[in-house]
């Protein structure tokens, strides 16, 4: 599989790139589109579809292109398959989120024999656990499935879009045959827990109402003291709860982060960035300093001791971790890049969705989930 990864600025280059090579032996059936909502997503899929090329996007909060972290601009994935091989659908959410997630993987099973799946979602009320469990339903552990939710950085509007379809509220997946084309990947957060254990006593979807049978927000700001401080701006609350997120019990030696997003003071309420429920323990936790990076980068090296040389990455990298992390992400980026210096694509998302070592598909915040692609032969 021949890869090539673009990165613009705005559409007027854009054009220009792909016309360029048009006139080359590099013919790309398939562009994964990772844009600044600033741009038009329309506008973008009528270049592609003029060349013929199969589009899979969503709107970002960052883009990465190969060791580059930016904002505000475009970056591409062209890939050169045969259309046999692949798949792009966009679902609208009409019927509820695990509805239209069951109805994805269902296309997905019906597409291949054996699917491999990637999938973004829009819509910042879309609960990426009801994603994954929908998907589930249908999948098990039968096939991989890997993706992140589209995200925005002034949280209003958040996009899926193919060549003629976009949605502020659906799912899209690109579906590949998993006979041909092999995908593979693994999620890390490199965040450590910190603190004593604690219970959810009430919770509804990402809404985290009662830790300890205590008003949440109060046991959150007992520890961090930063929802209750009349000082604080709200726009800074996300950045700085986005460095103690929750790290959610699992079952032994696995958790997922849950990250929290905003506060309710007149019900002692917080929302997460995914789902909570009744009964789950969980742990406070924290970046372990700038080894992080060094922990997060050696772990994926390590994983790919044990990977073929893929022909392309693409890397879901939380919003939140560049909140917390800073400057010090493209860092992670750069080094994740470097280990194979192969075409790589990606984006900061609102959420990943990807498996930790040795464990099923979840959904993650604050996670970095790396995917290969790779053309079997």
């Amino acid at each position: 599989m021949r890869s090539l990864t673009i990165f613009v600025n705005d559409i007027i280059t854009l054009e220009k790139e792909l016309s360029v090579l048009s006139n080359d032996t590099f013919c790309p059936s398939l562009a994964i589109v990772f844009a600044a909502p600033s741009h038009n997503p329309e506008a973008i899929s009528a270049i592609f579809t003029q060349h013929e090329i199969n589009v899979f996007g969503c709107s970002t909060a960052g883009e990465i292109h190969n060791n580059q972290l930016s904002e505000g601009g475009i970056s591409v994935l062209l890939l050169e398959i045969d259309r046999k091989y692949f798949n792009v659908k966009l679902l609208e959410n009409t019927s509820g989120t695990t509805k239209t997630a069951f109805d994805l993987a269902m296309h997905s099973k019906a597409a291949f024999e054996q699917p491999a799946l990637l999938v973004l979602s829009a819509g910042l009320t879309n609960d990426g656990e009801e994603i994954v469990d929908g998907l589930k339903s249908i999948i098990k552990d039968e096939f991989p499935v890997f993706g992140g939710l589209a995200d925005d950085i002034k949280m209003i509007d958040t996009i899926v879009f193919s060549n003629h379809k976009r949605s502020k509220n659906g799912l899209i997946g690109l579906t590949f045959d998993n006979e041909k084309i092999e995908l593979q990947g693994l999620a890390e957060s490199g965040w450590a827990a910190v603190g004593p254990e604690h219970i959810v006593t009430s919770a509804k979807s990402n809404i985290l109402y009662e830790i300890n049978n205590q008003p949440a927000l109060e046991v959150f700001s007992r520890y961090f003291g930063y929802f209750d401080n009349p000082d604080t701006e709200q726009n800074q609350i996300s950045t700085m709860s986005a460095q103690y997120p929750l790290q959610v019990n699992r079952g032994e030696d696995y958790s997922v982060l849950r990250a929290p997003m905003s506060a309710n003071e007149e019900d002692g309420s917080m929302m997460l960035v995914g789902a909570v429920h009744d009964g789950d323990i969980f742990r406070f936790s924290m970046a372990p300093g700038f080894e992080i990076i060094d922990k997060t980068v050696a772990k994926f090296h390590a994983w790919e001791q044990n990977q073929t040389q893929p022909d392309a990455l693409i890397l879901f990298s939380c919003k939140g971790r560049h909140a917390a992390l800073g400057p010090l992400l493209e860092n992670e980026i750069e080094g994740i890049y470097e280990k194979w210096k192969k075409p790589m694509v990606g984006f900061l998302s609102y959420g990943e969705i990807g498996n930790l070592e040795g464990k099923s598909c979840d959904f993650h915040n604050e996670t970095c989930c790396l995917v290969t692609i790779k053309e079997r032969n």
